[in-house]
């Protein structure tokens, strides 16, 4: 039984998911009349060991809740049950909303440490509430469309498919990350959920449990056959891999003589390598050249590129665990911070956790190989080269037209392909952001304003 303090999923709004320090902070700017203009950045902080490169994702999503907050009469009513707030604070929630500015860099960009993602100006209350759900949307994605695109380049032009589901952490980890891997270049996911919310292509097989639920191997890929004449993929591996090829060339050909056509078989276990070689041989001697190899079993973009480099005879990966949850890496150090309000550029000198003070904008410089570096600097500090971030809302209304998910899928792959041959390696060295003039004058300037000390500009934050 539910208890009345549960609420389920469709009673809460996007509102309320923040951290409690946002609504207190709020609530003390409120009472103490600080609710000037402030500036910040969202960016993450460090690169995973061996990537090299960052894909942005979660940007659409993340600019639709900014412009579409809104305390309703329920959350109201729970924030007066907690008996932390005046009267007076929640009367000013009920029209609360964003009205500043956002800029943000595309989504399916390929960017670095320290990068700007969102660069976010309004009245303080408003800009410092969206940190928790802001990072919360972008860090999430981002870590997953940079696995995806990893496991994508390992695969070298064979397809991924996404099979993550049963691994993800959640319904939104499912969903959203599917979504992330489609940008980063997977061809399509065994999520249905996300593929009708998303558009994305779904794709499929079977388990070995439908195997072993007819009394022989060739019975149940008949049957199944018989339901999916045209789009059948067959799970070749229950019992021995090489007898199943020979039970699935049986099938092939009776497809055959009645006008169709084996779509593909999947191996899921044993030497992938020499088992694809060995069941493309099969099928090619018996005239089956276009039935396709499917591999799946806890792969990532080391395997795959072991794979390729022994030659195996396979036209698509099925990725699961370790792209759906980024595998090892659990999360990444996307941050918030402020860097301007109306009294001056801001930075924070922590050890370890240093930031790059001032509106800032990200310049791209590209040769005629692809693109060389990024250079951080002050807004409007260069005018000759291309600028990554780009107004998306302006007085709180989105001015930008929501990117088809296709369009930012194609947008990511063009955009990764010019990337710098050491960026996409196993072992990768990250892309590299070079700090301005300007800039570097400004932190070290802030640095002995505010700690009496030697700030070196390229240590990063």
């Amino acid at each position: 039984m539910i208890s009345t303090t549960e609420k389920t999923n469709d009673e809460y709004n996007k509102t309320m998911l923040t951290d409690l320090y946002q609504l207190t902070m709020n609530a003390a700017y409120y009472d103490n009349n600080k609710d000037e203009m402030a500036t910040f950045d969202l960016f993450v902080r460090t690169m995973p060991e061996e990537w090299g490169y960052y894909i942005t994702a979660g940007v659409e999503e993340a600019v639709d809740y900014a412009t579409n907050i809104k305390f309703t009469k329920s959350n109201l009513e729970y924030l007066a049950s907690q008996n932390i707030f005046s009267k007076e604070y929640l009367e000013f929630l009920k029209d609360f909303k964003f009205e500043g500015e956002m800029y943000a860099i595309k989504e399916g960009t390929p960017i670095t440490t320290n990068t700007p993602i969102i660069r976010v100006t309004a009245k303080r209350t408003q800009a410092q509430f969206l940190e928790s759900t802001l990072l919360n949307i972008i860090n999430y994605q981002t870590m997953i469309a940079s696995k995806a695109s990893r496991i994508v380049h390992a695969a070298d032009g064979k397809d991924i498919v996404e099979f993550g589901l049963r691994r993800a952490q959640g319904e939104d980890a499912a969903i959203k990350g599917a979504r992330a891997t489609y940008i980063a270049g997977a061809v399509g996911t065994s999520n249905v959920a996300a593929g009708e919310k998303y558009g994305i292509p779904i794709s499929g097989t079977q388990a070995h449990s439908y195997i072993m639920s007819f009394p022989t191997e060739i019975e149940a890929f008949r049957s199944y056959a018989k339901t999916f004449p045209n789009s059948s993929v067959l799970l070749i591996d229950t019992y021995n891999t090489l007898n199943g090829a020979k039970n699935a060339i049986i099938v092939a050909k009776e497809l055959e003589e009645n006008g169709h056509k084996l779509k593909g078989v999947r191996i899921d276990s044993g030497d992938l390598a020499e088992n694809s070689k060995k069941v493309r041989e099969m099928f090619d001697n018996n005239g089956l050249d276009y039935v396709k190899i499917v591999v799946s079993n806890d792969l990532n973009e080391k395997k795959i590129m072991m794979l390729n480099a022994e030659g195996a005879k396979i036209d698509a990966y099925g990725v699961g665990t370790e792209m759906i949850t980024a595998k090892p890496v659990a999360a990444i150090s996307g941050v918030y911070k402020i860097v301007e309000d109306n009294g001056g550029p801001k930075i924070k000198l922590s050890e370890g956790k240093k930031t790059y003070p001032g509106m800032k904008q990200v310049y791209r410089v590209e040769t005629e190989n692809g693109y060389n570096h990024d250079i951080l600097a002050i807004d409007g500090e260069y005018t000759t080269l291309k600028p990554l971030l780009e107004k998306v809302v302006e007085d709180g209304h989105r001015i930008s037209s929501r990117r088809e998910l296709k369009a930012i899928r194609e947008y990511c792959l063009k955009e990764v392909a010019k990337l710098p041959a050491y960026t996409k390696e196993l072992s990768a060295r990250p892309y590299e952001l070079r700090i301005s003039e300007k800039l570097e004058g400004l932190v070290d300037e802030l640095t002995e304003k505010y700690g009496g000390g030697n700030y070196d500009v390229h240590q990063g934050v």
